[in-house]
């Protein structure tokens, strides 16, 4: 008889690998200059909670690689990027700040709370 513990490791590895799988199928899309699929891929790894994705996604909208140019959701997706501990991030999101307007970045920090809830973290104690 196949055990708890069992079936809870296997049904976490396969998580995992899934979870993986958009991650690197976006770093692959990527290498080969589809900037489309690889925004697509890292959307979709962001959403199952592979915060690697968080700075790429920064990224493609920071320079308008794979999607238009978005400087509020650049800022979001470095500051969630931080979060997550990328200490490349802060010095992007900042970039991304510099290209807006202020009442842009409070609309930036909304939407980085929307997100925070949406993705189940928690924001910062401070900003």
């Amino acid at each position: 008889m196949i055990s708890f513990r069992t079936i809870l490791t296997s049904c976490f590895l396969l998580f995992s690998f899934a979870l993986q799988a958009d991650f690197e199928e976006g770093e692959e899309a990527n290498r080969k200059g589809d900037r489309a699929t690889a925004f697509k891929e890292f959307q979709a790894a962001s959403q199952a909670g592979d915060t690697r994705a968080y700075s790429k996604l920064g990224s493609m909208y920071l320079y308008g690689l794979g999607t238009e140019t978005n400087y509020p959701m650049a800022y979001v997706w470095f500051a969630l990027g931080m979060q997550a501990g990328d200490r490349y991030a802060e010095r992007f999101r900042d970039t991304a700040a510099a290209a807006m307007p202020l009442e842009q970045i409070r609309h930036a920090e909304e939407l980085l709370s929307e997100y925070q809830a949406k993705l189940g973290l928690p924001e910062p104690a401070s900003k």
